[in-house]
């Protein structure tokens, strides 16, 4: 019986260390946010109160437990080691009391962190389960009521996306499987789903982008989407396609600029040979012009006789000078009249004489 004994402790003693080492690394890794962890459970163990060796023994393996399923800065932690390192009587102690009342100071912790990174939904649960102060209350809080209240903070975090999302989007598509599925659903879309619905959104759109864009702007966004990271195409929607952009104007510019250059030295050209024009030598369209009016260039007037029409001058230089070839001007009325008064007259002057004469007969 005795060497039975002396086995246990002994036992005991060599896998105590271990456990106790070993708890720190299993609690770091499994350590998730307030937000996010489950919720602790209470431990079932109950203390042996028998006060020989082998009820101690049963006390530091439920104890040893205990610190294994803790978080190092926990409440509980600490006050298990306590006991472990204590008497028989404080392991006891531990097990009846100690070990609900550090539970109880975790759980309050836990949910004022939990309030303090939470949504509406979370912050008003986790209120309530504060006010009420007892330990029931936190644990409700804690194992189911916080669920059900981040899940309700999700679904009108993903109404916000939806109020956003084009319709057809792959963002849009996502929101509304998520609206539609289960709680854990949302938190997935949430966590993951929707950063890769707006990465598919934003490789799209610079693809479009692309097929109307210049030559720079074709080539930063082939770089873009070939670098296959979402970071290089949301730097090029942002910053980069207006980059290439103000390059493709400029070249554009430049080249409208010798477009220009060239019209106006044609523009020069046609101004330099209509000024050759009027000093008084005729175009081809001009010689044209005057042989279908039945003209003649004053070049091709001058033919092989010398011979020029001749023109009648009147002693008065005045425009009716072409009329005296044909003996007719503006003055031949004048002329005419004054003869005429001056025949009847002399009628008059002779008919006359020759009544004075007959009566002096």
């Amino acid at each position: 019986m005795k060497l039975s004994r002396i086995s246990s402790v002994v036992a005991a003693a060599a896998i105590a260390p271990a456990v106790l080492f070993a708890s720190p690394a299993v609690a770091a890794d499994t350590a998730t946010s307030p937000a996010s962890s489950a919720p602790d459970t209470a431990s079932d163990a109950k203390p042996d109160t028998q006060g020989n060796a082998k009820a101690d023994e049963n006390n530091r393996f439920a104890i040893l437990e205990i610190i294994h399923k803790s978080k190092p800065d926990s409440r509980v932690y600490e006050a298990a080691q306590a006991a472990m390192n204590g008497s028989p009587e404080d392991r006891v102690r531990f097990l009846e009391e100690g070990y609900e009342l550090a539970q109880f100071a975790d759980d309050r912790l836990r949910t004022v962190r939990i309030l303090s990174v939470g949504g509406k939904g979370v912050r008003r649960e986790a209120g309530e389960a504060l006010k009420k102060g007892t330990h029931e209350a936190l644990r409700q809080f804690l194992e189911v009521g916080q669920y059900k209240a981040r899940d309700e903070d999700n679904r009108v975090e993903i109404f916000t996306i939806l109020v956003t999302a084009k319709p057809g989007s792959a963002l849009y598509d996502a929101v509304q499987e998520a609206l539609d599925g289960s709680p854990e659903d949302r938190t997935r879309f949430l966590e993951v789903g929707q950063h890769a619905a707006r990465e598919t959104d934003d490789s799209i759109l610079v693809t479009r982008i692309a097929m109307t864009g210049g030559p720079h702007v074709k080539e930063a966004a082939r770089k873009a989407l070939w670098s296959g990271k979402a970071a290089d195409v949301r730097h090029f929607l942002d910053v980069g396609q207006h980059e290439a952009r103000k390059l493709d104007e400029a070249e554009a510019a430049k080249d409208k600029d010798k477009d220009n250059g060239k019209e106006n030295a044609k523009d020069g050209q046609e101004s330099k040979d209509g000024q050759g024009a009027k000093d008084g030598k005729a175009t081809d369209g001009d010689k044209q012009k005057q042989k279908q009016d039945g003209t003649k260039d004053p070049e091709e007037s001058n033919d092989t006789t010398g011979v020029k029409p001749a023109v009648a001058i009147s002693s008065t230089g005045s425009s009716d000078a072409q009329l005296a070839s044909t003996g007719a001007s503006s003055a031949t009325p004048w002329v005419i009249g004054g003869s005429a008064v001056a025949l009847t007259a002399g009628a008059g002057l002779i008919l006359t004489s020759r009544r004075r004469t007959s009566s002096e007969s």
